[in-house]
């Protein structure tokens, strides 16, 4: 099953050639409809970010980048419409990044069909799926409808979109989600994912997911998945909500999670086992409450801890606060404090956040600020911290752009890039 890929991450020098193909099949697409100008709604929105860091090496990094959604509806039909996605990086220092200053990509670009019963709906391009034990991009189909007797089934097959894992090869990835409902009672469906690298396997994953509402104020979510290709289940979330009072909401979260067999066939470089980072062998439970009350109408409060029990890096608890502000179409603030204390060594920091918004006419700016102190140097540091701030405009009723420089650095010394 082998399926070609639509769209490469672009990586000439030239930037007028990356964009080419998407062009062409936009303009080609919309001209094949005369007076879509006038029938068509088009939303959208442009958000540019530039970032200074500095590499443990002392290398300065300047990039600068650009992220596009858009979505075209009502395409000559009510039910057809057509949405894109992508971002580019331009390299402000030539050296940042090596030999290749730009870079972009498309993250999805794809036609959808809706039909007009059925909850019926066809997706073409580059697609975007999350069903069941999917989260994947890929470049193919995918389609999902009700059926009778409160049943519904969803399909895609594809070539996936994958980063740094190597030769991908020709690939391909296929599955579904077959689930049931009974209309504020519950929803249950069962899953299957299997992609494939030159007809070899590469991963084969089933799962089970849940949403059950047995009586008002209650509500049970979470989700099963299971490895086929190790023979074992790589995690059981669950989560228990609870809404005893309006202004008051308790979430309990029940996790297990087994490394070898949730992170095996990773497809970003990401989640891949590195020396250092990631131990195939470990295995950890978490348990863990939410506590959040609204204290006014423009106040709210919240509370969390969480118990982690490593099967190797021992046991840690994260637990802390948050206080939030905010006042409708006017902005919010707020502030969080968390700690994490555990066996290991990297287990034992105090994290800081602080972030507002504010709204003036059309224009919104906000800030964001991070901050962690280690109890004892990590990579020779002690400190670590990122700034982001946002500026946005909103141009018209349906399109926006927005503007940000995000800065990340460890506190006791020069910026560095760290993980």
């Amino acid at each position: 099953m082998n399926s070609p890929q639509l769209f490469q991450t672009a990586r000439s020098s030239n930037p007028l050639k990356r964009y080419i193909p998407v062009g062409i099949l936009l303009i080609s697409f919309l001209m094949a409809f005369p007076g879509i100008s006038s029938a068509a709604s088009v939303t959208g929105e442009s958000r540019t970010y530039m970032q200074f860091r500095e590499t443990a090496g002392g290398s300065d990094l300047l990039p600068l980048y650009e992220y596009l959604d858009f979505s075209v509806r009502d395409l000559g039909s009510e039910t057809i419409s057509l949405h894109f996605g992508g971002w580019a990086r331009y390299d402000l220092m030539d050296e940042s990044f090596g030999d290749d200053n730009y870079r972009s990509e498309v993250q999805y670009l794809y036609l959808s069909l809706r039909g007009e019963t059925g909850n019926t709906i066809v997706n073409l391009g580059r697609i975007m799926v999350f069903e069941g034990v999917a989260a994947e991009r890929a470049d193919g189909i995918y389609a999902r409808t009700d059926l009778p007797a409160n049943f519904g089934v969803s399909a895609y097959y594809g070539a996936p979109v994958e980063t740094s894992i190597g030769s991908l090869g020709s690939n391909s990835v296929y599955g579904g989600r077959l689930s049931h409902q009974s209309a504020d009672i519950y929803q249950i469906g069962v899953s299957y994912l299997k992609e494939e690298r030159d007809n070899s396997e590469l991963r084969e994953e089933e799962g089970i997911d849940l949403w059950f509402h047995p009586v008002n104020k209650v509500d049970i979510v979470g989700k099963s998945v299971y490895n086929s290709d190790t023979s074992g289940w790589g995690e059981h979330t669950y989560n228990l909500i609870l809404s005893p009072f309006e202004k008051l909401r308790l979430t309990t979260e029940a996790s297990w999670i087994n490394y070898r067999d949730y992170f095996t066939g990773a497809t970003l470089s990401a989640f891949s086992f590195q020396s250092g980072i990631l131990n195939s062998d470990e295995k950890v439970r978490i348990l863990g409450e939410d506590v959040a009350l609204i204290l006014t109408d423009t106040m709210n409060v919240s509370v969390d801890y969480k118990a982690y029990d490593y099967e190797i890096d021992g046991s840690a608890k994260y637990y802390g606060g948050n206080l939030r502000y905010a006042v409708a179409d006017s902005g919010e603030a707020g502030l969080n404090i968390h700690r994490m204390d555990g066996d290991a060594e990297r287990h034992k920091y105090t994290e800081y956040r602080v972030y507002g918004l504010k709204k003036i006419n059309k224009a919104d700016i906000a800030l964001d600020i991070i901050a962690v102190a280690y109890d004892r140097d990590i990579n020779g540091e002690s400190n670590a911290y990122s700034a982001s701030m946002i500026a946005g405009y909103n141009l018209t009723e349906k399109l926006s752009g927005y503007f940000s420089r995000q800065s990340t650095a460890l506190m006791s010394g020069p910026a560095r890039e760290f993980s």
